[in-house]
């Protein structure tokens, strides 16, 4: 199964547009599809204190554990999400905050991390505002840099290249014709399909 969550809450968006295409191609390839649409389920990114305490005995909230089974079960793994503020969505942070907790994605040992996904491959989609050539001096080596080691080798995930879609606001029609090529293309990316 192919977990995308997904981050953005406008159903006009372009980034659900993207999804919509994202989807449609996965299926294609016969890979089962899961979405979870953060907004639609109204996922509270909010960790609190007694909830944090609780993971560390790794007793978690309903809505997490339900979260933690649809990672658990997936075979591969995309988040798809608009940057703001240089990162991901509120909400998507949260679900990161609250979902890949200790005991579930990683355990401590002497303060150093056993990651716990077993090189599950897990992407990212995402787009700006700004054109590729702009992001690209700079922005998207960070964040990129910063997902890899902060969440995706942290975990034990094995990341698959990221797509970034520039200027996602303002791109015409054949710009954005290229960029669901791009997305439909992004599908074929995970170890599963190239071992076919």
């Amino acid at each position: 199964m192919h977990l995308i969550v997904y981050m953005h809450p406008s159903k006009d968006s372009f980034n659900h547009a993207i999804l919509a295409t994202y989807r449609e191609a996965l299926k294609k390839s016969g890979k089962e599809v899961v979405v979870r649409d953060l907004y639609r389920l109204g996922f509270d990114p909010l960790l609190t204190q007694a909830e944090y305490e609780k993971s560390l005995m790794n007793r978690y909230a309903d809505d997490v554990a339900k979260e933690q089974a649809y990672v658990e079960q997936a075979e591969e793994i995309t988040l798809l999400f608009p940057v703001w503020w240089g990162g991901f969505p509120a909400i998507g942070k949260g679900y990161l905050d609250r979902v890949l907790t200790y005991g579930f994605a990683f355990e401590l040992e002497n303060e150093r991390p056993i990651p716990k996904m077993a090189g599950k491959p897990i992407g990212m989609i995402y787009t700006t505002g700004a054109p590729s050539d702009v992001w690209e001096k700079g922005q998207k080596q960070w964040m990129e840099h910063l997902f890899k080691t902060a969440i995706a080798d942290f975990c034990g995930f094995r990341q698959v290249p990221p797509l970034h879609l520039g200027h996602a606001v303002l791109a015409d029609d054949n710009e954005r014709d290229c960029m669901f090529a791009l997305v439909r293309a992004y599908a074929y990316q995970f170890p599963s399909f190239r071992e076919r």
